[in-house]
């Protein structure tokens, strides 16, 4: 295994624990905050799990085709996942803003969304200078940016919630808007893959 495939699985590594760390934090929060972004985020984070650990089982083995079906079925279940979270969460968020409940957030819910900016930012950082080596480390990071675009949301929703009530309900909508866009993108970024055969070797298309 190349230098720049072992610093790859390491990334999808990272992002997995951070999925679960991230994710059941955020959701922890949401739940006990009566917070919906948060609890959209969390569900969010934990939906990239399965993606990374997929794609380091493909790194292992050289980012061949093996395991190529694998991970074509799993990205397809997280765009069809990602769209019902997207739904689910714009209901949660006009239920909200008709003031069905308030969020009680307080410093340790705002601590988590801005500390939820510096990871995503690392991994995209990291993972966007290996992005031209494969068209699956490509779409691993763009996955990474759409978390780092939905954390900045959730912190600036956190930060704007310290003065105005319905913030939390708002973000929830931007949340389920760019993460419906999301699994748009990655239903049809899958469906390319497949035409293609997912070689990802110059085959020409």
């Amino acid at each position: 295994m190349t230098a720049d495939l072992s610093r790859s699985l390491r990334l999808t590594q990272v992002t997995a624990l951070t999925g679960v760390l991230l994710g059941g934090a955020a959701l922890w929060l949401g739940w006990a905050q009566s917070t919906v972004a948060f609890g959209g985020f969390g569900l969010a984070c934990l939906l990239q799990v399965a993606p990374a650990l997929s794609l380091g089982a493909r790194i292992g083995g050289g980012l061949g085709n093996d395991g190529l079906e694998r991970d074509r079925v799993t990205l397809r279940a997280t765009a069809h996942l990602l769209r019902l979270l997207a739904l689910g969460l714009a209901g949660a968020g006009l239920l909200a803003l008709r003031g069905e409940w308030l969020p009680s957030a307080d410093a340790i819910t705002r601590g988590l969304a801005l500390a939820a900016l510096v990871v995503p930012e690392f991994l995209w950082n990291a993972k966007r200078g290996l992005a031209a080596l494969h068209p699956a480390l490509e779409l691993d990071a763009a996955r990474t940016r759409v978390l780092l675009e939905l954390a900045a949301l959730l912190a600036a929703g956190t930060l704007v919630g310290l003065w105005v009530p319905w913030a939390d309900a708002l973000t929830a909508l931007a949340l389920a808007l760019r993460l419906f866009v999301a699994g748009q993108g990655l239903a049809k970024a899958t469906t390319l893959q497949a035409a293609c055969g997912g070689c990802g070797s110059g085959c020409g298309c």
